[in-house]
């Protein structure tokens, strides 16, 4: 039987981190859509459905916390998870309670961050089943 391939979104000014999670995320099979920013993302977003979106907080243009606010507005939401360098805890626990499925904190171990991130899609995937 033949599996959708899942499909993400990375979101992050640094295109280091982008290659890296995409790379990480592509072993997860998951086919991989790029944006530098928030605004980029909300132009791929508006064209395509994404089964997991990947944000950076700190962005030039638009930055991670307005993009989650759409992504959490969104009828059918991508499982959204934060990767960032910015540990601040009130910030942190905001955008847990806003409905956010994950936040990870940079430096990642990027191949156990693919495992980890496929995992939620999966669950979401599972209990939607119900």
């Amino acid at each position: 039987m033949f599996a959708p391939q899942l499909r993400a979104l990375v979101v992050d000014d640094e295109l280091q981190v982008r290659k890296l999670v995409g790379r990480a995320l592509a072993k997860e099979e998951f086919a991989c859509d790029y944006a530098a920013d928030g605004i980029e993302a909300l132009e791929h977003v508006v064209e395509t459905h994404y089964d997991l979106v990947v944000t950076d907080l700190r962005m030039p243009n638009r930055h991670g916390c307005s993009l989650v606010g759409d992504l959490l507005r969104l009828p059918s939401r991508p499982v959204i998870v934060v990767l960032t360098g910015f540990a601040e805890p009130t910030l942190t626990k905001a955008l847990i309670r806003r409905g956010i499925d994950d936040i990870v904190f940079k430096p990642v171990n990027f191949a156990a961050f693919g495992a980890k991130v496929k995992g939620l899609v999966q669950r979401r995937f599972q209990s939607s089943a119900w």
